[in-house]
C-alpha cells in the first residue's frame, strides 16, 4: 500500500501538536534538533521519532513527533503510549524471560542446547561440541540466518538443519570451513533467538507469545506484546512505513489487524517445536512508556516498583560482555564491540568495521543496551548500569534497508547519531 507522502509543514504541525500534549513547557534546542532530524535527518521526511532522555532514572526529557499511521480519516500521532514494532530490543526482553526458567533451575546457560531443543543441534564440522544455550544469546553459536529464519506453524525449526541442507545452500544454516569452533567467533544471528522461543516452550509449557505476557509484560506493567492480535491496546500501535520517492509505504502492523497466523493454522501446532512464530528476535510491540519501565526495572537490578522478576546476579549476567572483539574472533555489521546474554556495551572500544562504537562525540560512556533495525525503523535501548542516564528512541520511515544515511563518526546511521547527540544534552537541570 503506498501513502502520498506528507507535506514538510504537515509533519511539523502534527510534532508541534505532540510537543503541546507531553510537554508544558517552551521549545529547547533539543526539541529543535529534533524537528530539523524528523524533517530533514534522511533523504526523505521520516514518519515519526519517539525519545527519552533518562537522567539517574528518572526521565528528563521526551519528545513525540510525527504520525503513528495515517487513515482515511487523517493521521494518528505518536505519542508516549504508542506501541512500536521495536526489532531486536525484543531480544532483550526476551532473555529476562529465558533467565525467569534460569533462576527457576529449569535451564542451565552452559548445557548443550539439544537437550532442550528434543533434537540434536550441532554444525557438521565440529560434530563433537556442544552448542549451548549461552552461545544462542551471545551469537557465537556458529548458526546462521542464511535465507530465512522464520518458518509456519506446520513446520519445524528442526527442519533448518536436517541432513538435506548442504552446505553452498542458501538455506545452509551453519558456518562452513570457517575454522570457528562454536563458542570461538561472533556473527549476529537472529535464528538463534527462534531456538531459544522454542526451547522456553519446551521447558515452560505454554506458547511463546503467551509465556511473555504473563511472566513478564505483564508483572512489569507494561503495555505490549508479541502477538499483534493479542494485543490489550491494539488501537495504540504503529504502523510502520518506508518512504518511498513516491511517498510511505505501509511495511507492517497496517490497520485493521491482521493475525500473523490464522487461528486454524496455529491450532494443530505442537508446543516446542518452532519457536520463530511471535518473532522472539524481533516481534514485540511496545512503546516508550514500556521502554522507560524496562529501563528502570533493569537499572532496578531485577526490581520495579517492589516487584521483583530476576535477581541481580541474573541482570549482572545480561550485561557483562561474555565476547569482546579483539579483531580476530568475530564481525558485525553493526555497532558491536562486545556482547553479553541479549545486551552489547557502548565503550568506544572500535567494531569490526574499525569504527568506534561511539553513539555521539565526546562519548566517555558505558551504556548497555540494544539497537533495532527492521521494517524502515531503528531503534535504541540504550541506558549506564552505573549512572542510570538512558537513551530511548524508536525513529521510522527511512528508505528501504541499505540506502539510509551512514553514520559520521560510528557505525550507527546518521540520523541515530543525531538522535543520540540531541538528546546527549537534554535534561540537564536534572540533580
Amino acid at each position: 500500500m503506498t501513502i502520498r507522502s506528507l507535506t514538510l509543514a504537515a509533519i511539523a504541525v502534527l510534532s508541534s501538536a505532540a510537543h503541546a500534549q507531553t510537554h508544558a513547557q517552551s521549545a529547547t534546542e533539543t526539541t529543535h534538533a529534533l524537528d530539523r532530524i524528523l524533517t530533514q535527518g534522511e533523504v526523505r521526511p521520516l514518519a515519526a521519532i519517539a525519545a527519552v532522555r533518562l537522567r539517574h532514572g528518572r526521565v528528563a526529557y521526551s519528545y513525540y513527533g510525527g504520525f503513528a499511521r495515517r487513515t482515511p480519516d487523517g493521521t494518528v500521532p505518536v505519542g508516549p503510549q504508542t506501541l512500536f514494532r521495536i526489532a531486536s530490543i525484543s531480544k532483550v526482553i526476551t532473555t529476562i524471560g529465558l533467565m525467569e526458567l534460569v533462576e527457576q533451575g529449569k535451564i542451565d546457560l552452559d548445557h548443550d542446547a539439544s537437550d532442550y531443543l528434543g533434537f540434536r543441534l550441532r554444525n557438521p564440522d565440529f560434530p563433537q561440541a556442544p552448542i549451548t544455550v549461552r552461545m544462542l544469546l551471545n551469537h557465537t553459536s556458529s548458526i546462521r540466518d542464511a535465507d530465512s529464519y522464520t518458518l509456519p506453524p506446520d513446520q519445524k525449526i528442526s527442519t533448518f538443519f536436517d541432513t538435506t541442507r548442504k552446505p553452498g545452500d542458501p538455506g545452509y544454516h551453519f558456518a562452513h570451513r570457517d575454522g570457528h569452533a562454536p563458542g570461538t567467533w561472533f556473527s549476529y544471528c537472529n535464528l538463534c533467538y527462534g531456538l531459544v522461543g522454542t526451547i522456553m516452550e519446551r521447558v515452560s509449557g505454554e506458547r511463546f507469545d503467551r509465556y511473555q505476557q504473563t511472566h513478564v509484560l505483564a508483572p512489569l506493567g507494561i503495555d505490549g506484546g508479541y502477538n499483534r492480535t493479542a494485543l490489550p491496546h491494539p488501537e495504540r500501535l504503529a504502523t510502520l512505513y518506508s518512504h518511498q520517492p513516491n511517498g510511505w509505504e505501509a511495511e507492517t502492523d497496517t490497520q485493521p489487524l491482521t493475525p500473523s497466523w490464522s487461528a486454524a493454522s496455529l491450532a494443530p501446532y505442537t508446543l516446542g517445536t518452532n519457536g520463530t512464530l511471535f518473532s522472539p528476535q524481533s516481534g514485540l510491540r511496545i512503546s516508550m512508556e514500556g521502554l522507560t519501565r524496562l529501563a528502570r526495572f533493569m537499572l532496578g537490578h531485577g526490581t520495579l516498583d517492589g516487584k521483583t522478576l530476576l535477581s541481580a546476579h541474573s541482570i549482572a549476567l545480561m550485561q557483562t560482555p561474555t565476547w569482546q572483539y579483539d579483531r580476530k574472533n568475530g564481525d558485525c555489521p553493526y555497532p558491536i564491540a562486545s556482547y553479553g546474554l541479549s545486551m552489547a556495551r557502548l565503550t568506544g572500544a572500535r567494531d569490526s568495521s574499525g569504527r568506534k562504537t561511539r553513539p555521539y562525540k565526546g562519548y566517555s560512556g558505558d551504556l548497555a543496551g540494544h539497537l533495532g533495525d527492521a521494517y524502515s525503523l531503528h531503534s535504541g535501548f540504550w541506558y549506564d548500569p552505573a549512572t542510570g542516564d538512558g537513551f530511548l528512541f524508536a525513529a521510522d520511515g527511512f528508505p528501504d534497508a541499505g540506502q539510509e544515511r551512514p553514520g559520521t563518526y560510528s557505525s550507527f546511521t546518521r540520523v541515530e547519531e543525531e538522535i543520540f547527540t540531541a538528546l546527549a544534552g537534554a535534561g540537564k537541570d536534572i540533580p
